[in-house]
């Protein structure tokens, strides 16, 4: 059997065993790439790598070397942010980012054609909800039933038109903005649905003023891919790794 067919085999049994798509990519020399979108993290993927290598039917892929990379999508950033919420831990992560950036100086992009200036408060949002998605076994799921219908409504809340693309974008710097909103209304005046409301050409949401030149949603299905556009301030981050196929 050759070894692209072992390599197929091999992404076939992995997304039997962890329930998600999984693809086994050529890279060059002796390097491969395994890459899925949410479920299990790294190092459970990395294990059931191992489980599969030692057995009969993909011995010509254990002297590779593979490499794993795990992307999350926008439902699992959704999920992350609402679980969060939902556990009263948002707020708090919110604030201690906030501060943290202002101890260091950070200071804050520029405004211009790519977008408004947003506040520390938003760039911690994002940070804190990236940190969750990362550390977090499937985390497209929902915590608890009753999150369901709020990650749907901030999915929405998120969701954009572009002149560029046929297709309506999903944007968590949308979701951020959306959550910003909800969190800083009034108690008595916090609705009970996150919803998107469009006053003008430049859009609102929950009477906050944003643009429509924020980036559009994007793949995050591929490797060495940075996922700190728009971001100035932070340090990336990656959920790649390595393993030496045994």
């Amino acid at each position: 059997m050759s070894r692209s067919r072992q390599a197929a085999l091999l992404a076939r049994h992995l997304a039997e065993v962890t329930d998600v798509e999984v693809g086994l990519y050529y890279d060059t020399g002796a390097r491969w790439i395994a890459m899925w979108a949410d479920g299990p993290l790294q190092e459970e993927m990395r294990a059931h790598l191992g489980a599969a290598l030692a057995g009969h039917h993909c011995v010509d892929m254990r002297d590779r070397e593979i490499d794993c990379h795990r992307s999350t999508s926008q439902r699992a950033w959704a999920a992350r942010a609402i679980a969060s919420r939902r556990e009263g831990t948002l707020g708090a992560a919110i604030a201690e980012g906030a501060a943290h950036r202002r101890s260091l100086g950070v200071g804050m992009p520029r405004p211009g054609v790519h977008g408004p200036t947003h506040t520390h408060e938003y760039y911690a949002l994002l940070r804190h909800v990236d940190d969750l998605c990362r550390g977090t076994a499937y985390p497209e799921r929902a915590s608890a039933p009753e999150d369901e219908p709020l990650i749907g409504q901030l999915l929405a809340a998120g969701t954009r038109d572009h002149a560029n693309n046929s297709r309506p974008t999903v944007s968590e710097y949308d979701m951020a903005t959306a959550l910003l909103a909800a969190g800083q209304a009034p108690a008595g005046d916090r609705p009970s649905k996150l919803t998107v409301h469009r006053a003008s050409e430049e859009g609102r949401w929950g009477g906050v003023a944003r643009t429509t030149t924020q980036p559009p949603g994007r793949s995050r299905l591929l490797p060495a891919r940075r996922r700190h556009e728009r971001r100035q301030g932070r340090a990336p981050h990656s959920d790649r790794g390595g393993r030496q196929a045994r």
